[in-house]
């Protein structure tokens, strides 16, 4: 009975949903500067009656947004991101997932009184930059929480699956520097330097098999008659499994030092972004959206794939129960995620009832988690293994 009576509540406020979809649609707001979509969405979740703490773990347009029922219970969590892609606005759907988490949040909340437990919402800044997640995740945001659930559009539908980390890597070389046609015989070109070190991290690539790893040169030096003393470059270094992140970031660390030591200038080494974890999916709670989501629609969910991209969901996946689906909203072979022709896409009809879809089914995966101690067990065996 609970599971339908929450499908009804989100079908008969679905409006709310479009509100949300078409209102960042059309006011994208890139990371960190998400002013309008944080406050729209705030003032929608008071309205629905849930207490909201804006401006939270040092991001000025992070939220937090939570109705506990008052009876004990687990604690459900879903969440929002509603940052955009510069120029190209929410080609990654955003405003969809925003719309969603929202959904399923009012939906659950429907019948929590009845239930027992606790939603949360979280409202994350900068997925597609600086990791927001990670700012929540390092303040212990989700200590009490029992499972997150979150959707992604995409082309495809698929089952969560799984993401690779990312280690941000700058390197900043310091040398001595002397005009290029009179050179001192104790200058040091910080340049040469760097462009040493990219070489031989292009080399350790060979030996690294299945590691991603690219780099840019961001500062080569000011004028080409002047021996640059200061040179930098920023790596980006992706890997399936924390231990081996940490394993590639290491050796190339240590290869830049090296070249740096041997060139005769000094190196410093620091991460600029937030280190995002892999997705660790947990297939229980998966399987579960999966029945849900099936009976609603006539898509099937794909087997996932270890997808090459990077999102601060895995950091969460590494501390709470998690799982991170793709849905569909266009026909097959359509427009990639990040292209301009998926941010049109977000608004379709067809988008508009997959989106309904997912929400219910994330309202009603979440309502088997609090009702059906079993299954919370299964969970969280699943995860501590």
């Amino acid at each position: 009975m609970g599971k339908r009576e929450i499908e009804k509540y989100i079908l008969k406020n679905k409006e709310n949903m479009y509100r949300i979809r078409k209102e960042l649609f059309e006011n994208p707001e890139i990371g960190l500067k998400e002013n309008m979509a944080s406050e729209l969405l705030a003032a929608m979740f008071r309205e629905e009656g849930f207490s909201v703490i804006k401006g939270i773990y040092g991001l000025e347009t992070g939220f937090r947004a939570e109705y506990a029922s008052g009876r004990p219970g687990p604690s459900i969590a879903f969440i929002c991101e509603y940052d955009a892609l510069p120029e190209i606005g929410h080609a990654c759907g955003h405003n969809i997932i925003a719309a969603m988490s929202y959904g399923a949040a009012c939906g659950l909340k429907s019948v929590l009184d009845d239930i027992g437990g606790r939603v949360v919402v979280f409202g994350t800044p900068d997925e597609e930059r600086t990791s927001g997640k990670v700012n929540f995740v390092e303040a212990h945001a989700f200590d009490n929480i029992d499972a997150v659930i979150m959707c992604h559009p995409c082309t495809e539908s698929e089952e969560s699956g799984t993401t690779l980390g990312l280690g941000a890597l700058q390197f900043e070389f310091r040398g001595i520097s002397a005009h290029a046609a009179l050179p001192k015989e104790d200058c040091r070109n910080a340049l040469d330097a760097l462009v040493m070190s990219y070489l031989n991290i292009n080399n350790l690539k060979q030996y690294i098999p299945g590691a991603n790893i690219y780099g840019i040169i961001d500062n080569g030096g000011s004028r080409p008659n002047i021996i640059p003393d200061y040179a930098s470059m920023k790596y980006y270094i992706r890997a399936a499994s924390k231990k081996k992140l940490q394993e590639y970031m290491d050796r190339v660390a240590a290869c830049v030092r090296h070249t740096a030591r041997a060139s005769g200038v000094s190196v410093d080494v620091t991460e600029f972004e937030n280190r995002v974890e892999g997705l660790v999916t947990n297939h229980t709670l998966s399987d579960v959206f999966k029945e849900n989501y099936e009976k609603l629609t006539t898509l099937r969910l794909k087997k996932p794939e270890t997808y090459a991209a990077t999102s601060d969901i895995g950091n969460v996946s590494n501390v709470v129960p998690t799982i991170h689906s793709w849905i569909g909203i266009t026909s097959a072979g359509g427009p990639a995620l990040h292209n301009p022709e998926f941010t049109d896409a977000t608004m379709t009809d067809f988008a508009a009832g997959e989106m309904l879809s997912a929400a219910v089914a994330m309202a009603q995966t979440g309502y088997q988690v609090i009702t059906e101690p079993e299954l919370l067990q299964k969970i969280r065996l699943e995860f501590e293994k």
